[in-house]
This record gives C-alpha cells, structure tokens and sequence, in this order.
C-alpha cells in the first residue's frame, strides 16, 4: 500500500498497535482495490502504486474520519469536518492522474536521508548498523544488503520515482564522522554524483551538515564547522539537541556548548540552523528536546534563520486547535516558545514537516489542525514541505496526497486557518524553502535535455509494468518490524 494508515515508524522509534480503526481501513482499501483492479486488467498490487490506488486510499481516510468524535480532540463533533481529500472517482485513472499527478510544482524536499553502505560506521557502531539493517526493503538482491539504501536508490526515489525538484541531505544522530552513516563529505559527494548523472546544470542534492558539540570539546566542533565551510558545499547546520553521551542532551542557550556553536554558525555566514524537536527517538533525553532552545536562540539572533524539524510534532499528541493550558508537548509547543520570547509569524523561525506530514494524513481532521496552526503561528511563508525519504520510500504518495488535501471552511471560520490554495501549496511544496536558501526556482533543475528528467518516462514504465516498485518502503514501518531492529 502507497500510504498505511496510523501511526507508522521511519525506523527511530517504536510505532503504536494499530488501532481497530486502522486495520478497517486497511481492509476496505484492499478490499475496494480488488474489484478496481480487476476492472483496469491489472494486480491488486499495481492498482494500489498508481494515481487511482492513491486516491483510493485518500478516499477511504476521507470516509473513515466520522470517528473524530472518540478521539478526545477539543473542539471537535461527529459532524464537523476539518480537513478532507479531494479526490476523483478512483475508477477513473486518467482523472487521477492529472489530480494528483506532476503539477510543475518546484519542490524542496528539506529532510532526506541514505547511507554510505562502505563507511567506517560499519565497524565502529554496531547498534547503527543493527538498525539500518532492518531498513533494508524485503528483496533487496545487491550483494551488499546496505546497497540498497544507498546514493542510487536515494536518486531513484527522489528524482525518479517522485516529483521532487531538490532535496536536503541530512544524516541520523551520531558522535562524529566514524559513526556517521551519512558524513557529510559524503552527502556532497551525493550531491556531485547526482550532478554529475544530470551532465551539470543545478546542484538538486544540498547537503547538511549534523553536528554534535557536545561529544567531544567544544573547539574539535568549531574546527569541523570551519573546514566544512571552507569548502563552499554547507546548505545548513543541524543539530540533535536531545542526542548526546550516557543519554544526556544540551541545550542550544548553553553557553558552552550550544550558543559557541551558534555564533560560529553565524560568524561563518551560514545562516541556516536547523535542530531536531518533537519525535521522540530511542535514547533520547526528552528534556532537551523542546522547541524552546531554538526560539530562544532565533530571539538571540535575528539576522539567522532556524528551522524546527518535525516541528514539534510528537506521537501520541493528539493535535486539536491550540490550546494555551495544554502547550508543553506537540506543535502546541513550539507555538507556546514563540509567544513566551514575542517571535512573529513569519519571522526568523521556521517549520519542517518531515515524518509530521505522514504520521497524520491518514486523520484528516488531525493534519487539518497541524497545518492550520503552524500556517496561521509560524506563518505562511514559513512552512516548509520534508518526508523523511527514503526511509519511507518514494515520497511520491506523501506530495500526491498533500496536492489533495483541503482544509474545511468550517475550520478556517472556526479557528482561523487559511485555506490551502493552490498558491499557498506551491509555497509549501517549494517557494519558502527556495526564499531560505536562495535557490532560483526558474533554474535549469529538470532542462530538457537532463538525463534525469529524460528517462523519467522509461522509469515510469518499469513502475506500471510492475517490474520495479515505485514506493517500495525503505524503512520498518511497524511495530513489529521495528522490534525485530531491536532482537537483531
């Protein structure tokens, strides 16, 4: 299935049951699939990796929502309805398709990942290793299990079986480049290789540096950040602030660990920070993990822009409209730091919704609610699209079904969120994230004569044909699979 309802992992952290709900679901869409599938003479399997099999299950989340009353969300009713997909019939693929299929958006995927199968990682962290591992996809026949996730699958999901225009190439919380499945001299060198298959034009890989100050002094990190930077190819900084030795984090504020780094940041003239928070992973220490460190440093420093991965989302939240007595955990959080230190809607502080966007969109009402708050608080200009690829596979499923998603009238009168127009998607999808890193979205990302863009048809083929998956999950999605990372 493109798109499994519920609460599903990107191979950090343990996902919860699914719910008697989810599993009708999952029924319903396999069920309805099998009759359509039939219908247009192809599998069950095919039909569901296709525009139709898509908007089949958007559908299905659609009419499954009725339920939102038993979920315990403020404000809510067995009658209101808060956001729904618009989709066409799902027996009429050529609808489907021109829907939910390539609108000449630009889109900046801002959180992605692969790993380096043949880096130091491999000896020198073994519970990594366990864990990657099991993010290998089921059929995997490299010789090397790692290959496939590495730099090749990472272009085939994002450029060749997605709509993506440029991604952001981030890497896993680690102690250093020893540990690192993804280095970040490797992540240019993704960059490169990307370029390099495209025969030049414009860079479609940036690649982020992860920093992590707090493992080793404070000056080995400044050092790193300085060499880094010399070498032209840093398109941000990131921090996990909650990850850190014997399970301690750190703040950002700290004033020897976090704030040197910031300045360095600033006095290298990167101005982009961004920091994980919300998305509790395993290990971490939750006491680091609030927004509040980075609004305060956004307070600090107000000529540097900062980006809240996740933005705050947590699992087990469950998101209704903000609630001042109810702000310590979820997006709500981040809106309570932004009020405490009097940061604006679209100011220096930012929002990514990597893992965020795809832990809610099966509950219409619920991803009405995330996108509705950090569109109305962080602004509309500061919102900015992310998918956690390729854990998750393609995110073809996750940009099709944001190009269907609405938010009701009901909603925006009632708690004055806007309405997603075609205009405020394209600055979603792309045009805020091309604003905060000075990327031209008329440049020659996908010319003509792009070797990319060109076998992208041929691609598209071995897909329908069923040959190849398109959105084969790259990632263990549930909690079964993610304890089998932990047996192993």
């Amino acid at each position: 299935m493109p798109l499994v309802p519920g609460e599903v992992s990107n191979g950090e952290f343990v996902p919860s049951l699914p719910s008697a709900r989810d599993r009708a679901i999952v029924a319903e869409i396999l069920n309805r699939a099998e009759g359509l599938a039939r219908r247009q003479a192809t599998s069950r399997r095919q039909f569901l990796q296709s525009a139709s099999g898509v908007a089949l299950s958007l559908a299905v989340f659609d009419a499954c929502a009725s339920d939102r009353a038993s979920k315990g969300v403020a404000g809510s009713s067995s009658t209101s309805r808060g956001g729904t997909f618009a989709v066409p019939d799902p027996a009429d693929a050529p609808a489907c398709a021109s829907v939910l299929g390539d609108g000449g958006e630009f889109i900046v995927d801002m959180h992605t990942h692969h790993v380096m199968p043949s880096g130091p990682w491999r000896q020198s962290a073994p519970g990594t290793v366990s864990m990657i591992r099991d993010l290998v996809p089921a059929g995997c026949a490299a010789p090397d299990e790692f290959e496939c996730l590495d730099r090749t699958h990472y272009v085939h999901d994002l450029f060749l079986a997605s709509d993506t225009t440029v991604a952001m190439l981030t890497d896993v919380p680690n102690s250093g480049p020893i540990d690192a499945p993804m280095p970040f001299a490797d992540a240019v060198g993704t960059s490169d290789f990307a370029l390099d298959l495209a025969h030049g034009g414009v860079h479609r890989v940036l690649s982020q540096s992860v920093l992590a100050p707090n493992f080793a002094p404070i000056g080995t990190t400044l050092d790193i950040m300085d060499a880094q930077v010399a070498g032209g190819r840093v398109g941000a900084f990131k921090a996990y602030t909650a990850w850190g030795p014997n399970g301690r984090g750190y703040d950002l504020t700290d004033p020897a660990v976090g704030l040197p780094m910031v300045q360095r940041a600033h006095d290298l003239g990167v101005k982009v920070f961004c920091a994980h928070k919300g998305l509790p992973l395993q290990r971490f220490d939750l006491s680091h993990n609030s927004p509040e460190d980075l609004v305060a440093v956004a307070a600090m420093f107000p000529d540097m822009q900062f980006v809240v991965f996740h933005s705050g989302f947590e699992r087990g939240v469950n998101e209704g409209p903000y609630d001042p007595a109810r702000a310590t955990r979820g997006t709500n959080s981040l809106i309570a730091a932004l009020d405490r230190h009097a940061i604006p809607p679209n100011a220096n502080v930012w929002c990514e919704l990597g893992t965020t966007w795809r832990e809610v969109l099966s509950s219409p009402d619920q991803a009405a609610h995330v996108l509705g708050k950090l569109l109305s608080r962080v602004g509309e200009d500061r919102v900015l699209w992310g998918t956690d690829a390729i854990w998750y596979g393609s995110p073809q499923p996750q940009i099709m079904a944001f190009r269907a998603f609405e938010i009701t009238p009901e909603y925006q009168a009632r708690y004055g969120y806007p309405a997603l127009t075609p205009e405020l998607k394209l600055k979603v999808f792309g045009l805020n994230a091309a604003r905060l890193l000075g990327l031209d979205p008329a440049a020659a990302y996908c010319a003509p004569d792009d070797p990319l863009a060109a076998a992208k048809p041929a691609v598209a083929d071995l897909h329908a044909s069923g040959m190849v998956d398109p959105w084969r999950a790259r990632g263990p999605l549930t909690r079964r699979d993610v304890f089998r990372v932990f047996r192993n």
